[in-house]
Order: C-alpha cells, then structure tokens, then sequence
C-alpha cells in the first residue's frame, strides 16, 4: 500500500534566491560608496586584473592540465610570492577590508584536500587564493573563460564538467598523481548559494578516500548580502560593482581539524560525503540541507517554464536517495506540472488535476489528488514538490506490490481494438465514463498513450506513457481491478532520504 510521505521543512524555502532589501539607509550608502569608493577601488582592480593574467601566463607556461603533468619550481616559487598578495590587493577592491582567519591549514603531508562552504560569492575564488593558495577544483567553463583560465592553469586547477559521466575518475587520477605541492582546495556543493545552510556535497574529492579538513568561508553580519552570486538575484557585475560601493564587505575564513574517514567511507565516496556534511554543520553550527546543485537547475528550469522561484527547490538530494529520481526525469515532471498549472503560481489546485488527467471518472482523479497533497494547512493546492513526492511513493508502491508489467499488458489489452491500436472508439468502449468524454478529452489520452510514428511499436508507446505519466498506472488499475487498493490516510512519515546517519553523532575522527 502506499504511503503519505513528507519532505522536511528546510531551514531555507530556496537557497538559490536571494532579493538584496534596499532601505534608504541602504541605498544612500551605495551611493556615497558609489561616488567616493568604487573609482579608487575599481583602480585596484584594473591594476591587479592585468598583473595576475600576466603572471598566470608565465607561471603556466607548459602546463597542459593533464595528471601527471605540473608546472617547474621557479613558476611555484613565482606563484607562491605573488599570488597571495596580488589576491589580497584584488579583495580589497572588491570591499573587503578585513578578513578574519581562525585555525590553521594543516600541513601538506597531513591533508592534501581542503572541503569550502557555504559557497555563496564569485569573491570565493579570490578567497581562496589568499587564504589557502591551493589548486582548486572548478567548472571545465572557467578553461575557457579570459584571466580566468590563466590563473587556475598557473595554480594546477583540475577542470571538471559537472554533468558529464566518469569525472569521478578523472579528479581521482589528479588526487593520485605523484610531484603535487599544493592542497586542493574544492567547493563539494558544486555551485553557488545564500549560505544560509550546507547544501548535499558532491561525491567527487571523496573518491580517493584520503582525509579532508572543512574549511568554512563565513560572511560578516554587517554585510547586506549585495556580493550573493546566487540563480535568481544580482548578476554578477552588477553583484561586483555593489559590493565595491560598500564601505567595509568581511568575512572570516575558519580551518576545523582534519577529518580522517573510517574504512566503510573509504569504500562509498556517497556516504563520506554526506557524513562529512553533517560533521561540517556540526562543527560549524550551519544547518545541513537536503538542498543540491540540481535545484539550481530546477529553479532556472522553472523560471523558463513560468513557474516561480520556489517551484525548484525540491530538496533534490533527499528526493533522489528516497525515490532514484534523475534530472532529466524531474525536469521532464516539471514541465507536466507547469502545463497542469495554467496561473502559474507554483500551486496547482484540484480541478486544474482533474482536467489535464481527462480521465472519465472525475472522483477518482480527484482521490489521487488527494493522495499527493499531504499538507493538511493546504490540501487544496499541490506544489512540484509534493508532487514529486507523490510520484515517488506511488511508483515505489506500485513497484513492489504490483507487476507493473502485467498491469501494463491488461491495461493495453484494455484500451486497444483487436488490431493493437488504441482509439477515441476502443477508449469508449473499455473505460467506464468514458461514454460521457468530450471528444477533445479523448484525443488528449489517445495523444498520450500512442505516437504519429506509424512504424513505432503500440504497445512499446504505451509502455513509454506508463513511465511519463506514472498516475495512469493507479487510475487503469482501478479501473480493471476496482479501488482495493487506495492509498491510505497520511502517515505523517517523513521521506527517507533526510535520516542522518548515526555514525556521525558517535564518531568524530579528526586530528
């Protein structure tokens, strides 16, 4: 039978949304900045732009980004005097005055990989530099981008295309490659956010299993948010250019003690990843979330469809350990749910359900309906994430009490003719209500369940269907083998994927 479940309540709706609240205090600060500030720093900033692409030229010079390739001494020598400084030089042109470091980087020997969040700045990477002077880990994008490319080639930064399959291997050839002499230091959310949380970490720099310090990158509290590099806020030039109007932009750079991971982590790079999040919100005191980098991409995806900003956040990580559910599938869900949402407002209501499904009884549509909305202040509306949440349970339940394959041959038995193909006509005659069906309800679910292609297999059609609209499984169930099976009340049960692991309330293995 199924069972109701829910995502937790995030410390954060979005983490991917940040809207900078200008008061008139505000706003007449910028401006005196504006005036006063910003030309002398954007002095800085020309002067040190220039410098740094030049010695990255220099100090890169026959370095071809491969694993066992590195660049000579004399450019280490070079890039270690320089770069630090001319990092310091470039911070300050951006607003930040002062920045605090607490602890200490740990030796090379020790630790050759050091884990940064929260990620929220494209200040971060500057950060870095100064701070911890450390080949780091970044987007094949930034290769390709002017300056930029210099200054990571120079520091033996390992490029990675974040979507792309086998980068895994890739980064742990980097790690294992003998004659390395600086630490790697990597973001693991993988991208960008307002920092009010840790989101899931990416398994990469945990594959090799080797130990890794938490290094925590803490914006001041004075700061008014104006340097969040974030999906749905500032841009980045414009993120830049506020932040050097301001007349004092801090934050505290914070080294914790190394973590050595036990043989069970060394095996599954998953499970040391999300442990070491959880260790990292512990020592740290900032929350752990289901939220990853795949949300990002739901939330401009949703953008692009109409949808608002908090359509995307569906705490991802949390629904793809509980229900394996991939981007693309997510995204494709997505678009279903905007078409269904035809106001847009993120919320789609019972008769907007029961109209895309055009399925001829209307009271079981509207039980379904039910079955997804599982908050008790709203079970009106519907958001993506409950839906998603939905989908999950059902397909699992389906899953595991039914053969979904024998339910899908009696249902194309069902709805086909005795030719195998299915019609406004065959539909009528096998589904009951269907009678009463507009015709143009009709075509829609013969649209879904068949292709134009005439050389495509029916029943292969229709089994791809099953999968795009999982509902239909439910509803033709009920349909050939009555409402036994209807899901029961909300348990209240929270989705498996935020359960954390005990093992890191009992054991803290750092040096």
């Amino acid at each position: 039978m199924p069972v109701v479940r829910r995502l937790p309540v995030p410390p954060v709706s979005n983490p991917f949304v940040h809207h900078i609240q200008w008061t008139w205090p505000l706003i007449g600060k910028t401006i005196l900045g504006a005036i006063f500030l910003f030309p002398l720093r954007l002095l800085l900033l020309i002067f040190v732009a220039p410098a740094v692409t030049f010695i990255g030229l220099i100090a890169s010079y026959g370095y071809d980004g491969e694993p066992n390739s590195h660049i000579q001494p004399w450019q280490r020598k070079l890039v270690k005097l320089t770069f630090p400084l001319l990092a310091r030089i470039g911070l300050f042109g951006l607003g930040y005055n002062w920045i605090d470091i607490e602890g200490r980087k740990a030796p090379f020997a020790e630790c050759r990989i050091l884990a940064v969040a929260p990620h929220t700045s494209w200040a971060d990477g500057v950060g870095l530099v100064f701070a911890t002077l450390g080949r780091t880990l970044t987007r094949l994008e930034n290769k390709f981008i002017f300056m930029q490319r210099e200054v990571l080639m120079s520091l033996e930064s390992i490029f990675l295309d974040r979507i792309a399959p086998g980068q895994g291997k890739i980064l742990k050839a980097h790690l294992e490659a003998p004659g390395s002499y600086l630490p790697l230091t990597a973001c693991p959310e993988g991208t960008t956010h307002c920092g009010d949380g840790l989101l899931a970490f990416k398994s990469g720099i945990f594959r090799a299993g080797l130990p890794v310090q938490p290094v925590i990158f803490e914006m001041g509290p004075r700061n008014p948010g104006v340097s969040l590099w974030v999906y749905s806020g500032l841009g980045t030039l414009a993120s830049m250019a506020a932040g050097m109007c301001q007349l004092n932009l801090t934050f505290t750079v914070k080294f914790f003690p190394v973590y050595k991971p036990s043989a069970e982590e060394k095996a599954d790079a998953n499970l040391y990843a999300k442990n070491f999040q959880l260790y990292m919100a512990g020592v740290s005191g900032i929350p752990a979330l289901g939220y990853s980098f795949e949300d990002g991409l739901y939330t401009t995806h949703g953008k692009r469809l109409g949808l608002p900003d908090l359509s995307g956040a569906v705490q991802h990580q949390l629904i793809y350990e509980a229900f394996g559910f991939k981007v693309s599938f997510v995204k494709e869900q997505m678009e279903r749910f905007a078409e269904v949402n035809s106001s847009k407002t993120g919320q789609i209501t019972e008769d907007e359900f029961c109209q895309y499904m055009c399925w001829p009884v209307v009271a079981d549509c509207k039980r379904l309906f039910q079955y997804y909305a599982t908050d008790p202040s709203r079970q009106d509306r519907l958001t993506f994430a409950e839906f998603l949440v939905g989908l999950g349970d059902l397909t699992l339940t389906l899953c595991k009490t039914q053969d979904t394959h024998q339910l899908e041959e009696e249902a194309f038995a069902m709805l086909s003719d005795d030719d195998g193909v299915i019609s406004t006509a065959s539909i009528r005659e096998s589904l009951a209500g269907a009678q009463a069906m507009s015709s143009a309800d009709l075509q829609v679910l013969v649209a879904r369940f068949t292709s134009d292609d005439p050389s495509s297999n029916r029943k292969s059609v229709f089994m791809s269907a099953m999968e795009k609209y999982p509902e239909y499984r439910l509803l033709l169930q009920w349909g050939i083998h009555g409402q036994a099976s209807y899901p029961p009340e909300d348990t209240g049960e929270e989705v498996a994927g935020n359960k954390q692991p005990q093992t890191i309330t009992q054991r803290h293995k750092h040096s």
